[in-house]
């Protein structure tokens, strides 16, 4: 291919000269970076990967049914294929934007948690830990396994919750008696009433996780890739 593309260059340069053959191989370029390498810059900004996936099904499913007739005249295949298509994408873009806005609501929920809640703490809940990078890696298989993941989420999340509130008041009952279990327990309920949205975010967040996964398997796979390979 290389001694082909070299044989072709050399013609072109000695039919249309060494400006138009400038000329042609920047167009060339520039076709081939709005075909093939735009899409993927695109698609790796934030919410622009899914408006490139909600064009590319439009595209696919305008384009599919011609190519198709032009292939072997089947077009009630290409109308099959465009539509398939076309609803895969239209699913993966509205879950990832979904998803997208579950997580920004969470980042807020826990931000707000950290304002309210009190300075002298010492039980932490567990899943009020950041640990963005274990979030990737531990994405769920599919629907199934991201339901599962919700149901022990918010399980967690409440008992975590009750826990502190008894811990502490148990603390403070201890050393102050029952006006600083009171206290204490009145201190926990700013927290306590944040910490529900947290939970549900992020129950929500594997529920749609697992559904993106389970139509499109390969994206975990490449985002489970770059985390390893991040880690490395």
């Amino acid at each position: 291919f290389m001694y082909f593309l070299l044989w072709l260059i050399v013609t072109c340069s000695s039919l249309l000269g060494v400006d138009k053959l400038f000329s042609y191989a920047v167009t060339e370029w520039l076709n081939d970076i709005k075909k093939n390498q735009l899409p993927g810059i695109l698609g790796g900004v934030g919410p622009m990967h899914s408006l490139v996936q909600l064009v590319q099904g439009l595209k696919d499913l305008v384009w599919l049914p011609i190519e198709q007739y032009r292939k072997d005249g089947r077009i009630v295949r290409g109308f099959q294929r465009g539509a398939a298509s076309f609803g895969t994408s239209t699913a993966m873009a509205a879950l990832e934007l979904t998803n997208r806005m579950v997580q920004t609501i969470q980042a807020a929920a826990e931000t707000a948690y950290d304002m309210v809640s009190p300075g002298t703490l010492s039980i932490e809940p567990k899943k009020t830990r950041r640990f963005p990078h274990h979030r990737l890696a531990q994405q769920p298989v599919d629907l199934r396994e991201g339901v599962a993941k919700a149901c022990s989420v918010v399980k967690e999340g409440f008992a975590d919750t009750a826990h502190t509130i008894y811990e502490t008041a148990a603390r403070e009952h201890e050393s102050r008696g029952v006006t600083g279990a009171v206290g204490e327990v009145l201190r926990q309920i700013p927290p306590a009433v944040v910490r529900p949205l947290i939970v549900a975010t992020e129950a929500t967040s594997n529920v749609l996780g697992g559904m993106r996964n389970q139509i499109r398997p390969d994206v975990r796979q490449d985002e489970s890739q770059k985390w390893r390979h991040g880690e490395d």
